[in-house]
């Protein structure tokens, strides 16, 4: 069975999704505010300050006030970066 979207996560995946292409992901969820992950070589030399301020220059024009309080983080990484620790991996040098 799929999993049911709300309006505002359809809303940001498309806007999101169209910012970064194939072969750049775009991977959000909904819990308690909308969570996500965008994996994209455009983020390759920028400092993680900057992607945030892209992102949110990004979303900023497509949602209300009330929207934007909704998103809680979504992390900007290039592939090289990976995403594990997101996923609670442990780091690779710990023992």
């Amino acid at each position: 069975m799929a999993a049911i979207r709300s309006p505002l996560l359809r809303k940001l995946q498309r806007v999101l999704a169209k910012r970064f292409p194939a072969p750049a992901t775009v991977k959000l969820e909904e819990r308690e505010g909308i969570i996500g992950i965008i994996t994209s070589d455009q983020f390759s030399g920028m400092e993680t300050i900057d992607r945030q301020d892209l992102i949110g220059e990004i979303i900023a024009p497509h949602l209300t006030p009330e929207e934007r309080h909704r998103v809680q983080v979504i992390v900007a990484v290039t592939p090289q970066e990976g995403t594990g620790y997101l996923a609670g991996a442990a780091p690779r040098d710990r023992k």
